[in-house]
């Protein structure tokens, strides 16, 4: 799977008005030049994250992604469209991974859907949905980048929405070792 990354003025200047802010002609002109830098920053290492995200989770992604970079939004990322907020390189590395985990959980949905509604019948949707993006997000993080930089990234999480779910997640980690499917099947983990 490739990954490509654009930055649509159309779009950008949509989720500017959905916030009320002007999107000037300087955002543009800096927002092209991120976009380029972006894409390198990805490159060094976006092949390896990729294949480890399917390693782990043992599923494929479908099909290439394009990836839209915007200078404001409300949230710092979300999977449809795939679409990131400028911040820092980093952290906006750390939500590519994240959101890319989304879509590959959607682009196998019909695997693991009635799995995590089995396990977790009473918790929201976003809860349920969250179980497996976290587990695998949390081993590749960790795998390629360490523990320090997985704590950096709860430490953040831990400020969103996301806070509710991350102690299920780290409960049942330890017992994760890789492909989600058949971890959600083994009932010994909850």
């Amino acid at each position: 799977m490739k990954i490509n990354f654009v930055y649509s003025r159309v779009y950008d200047e949509l989720l500017h008005r959905y916030i009320k802010k002007e999107l000037s002609e300087l955002f543009i002109k800096e927002m092209l030049l991120f976009n380029e830098e972006f894409e390198a920053f990805w490159e060094k290492d976006g092949k390896k994250i990729i294949s480890n995200i399917e390693k782990i989770s043992r599923l494929k992604f479908k099909g290439n992604k394009n990836c839209y970079l915007v200078s404001n939004m409300f949230y710092a990322a979300i999977s449809e469209p795939l679409t990131l907020r400028k911040e820092n390189l980093i952290d906006m590395k750390m939500r590519l991974i994240h959101e890319l985990v989304h879509i590959l959980i959607s682009d196998n949905y019909n695997k693991l859907n009635d799995l995590i509604n089995r396990i977790y019948p009473e918790e929201s949707v976003e809860f349920r949905t969250h179980i497996p993006v976290l587990l695998i997000t949390r081993k590749v993080v960790e795998n390629i980048f360490g523990e320090r930089s997985f704590k950096e990234l709860l430490d953040k999480d831990m400020k969103i929405e996301l806070r509710c779910i991350w102690p299920e997640v780290n409960s049942i980690y330890p017992k994760f070792k890789g492909d989600i499917v058949r971890f959600l099947k083994n009932e010994k983990f909850y």
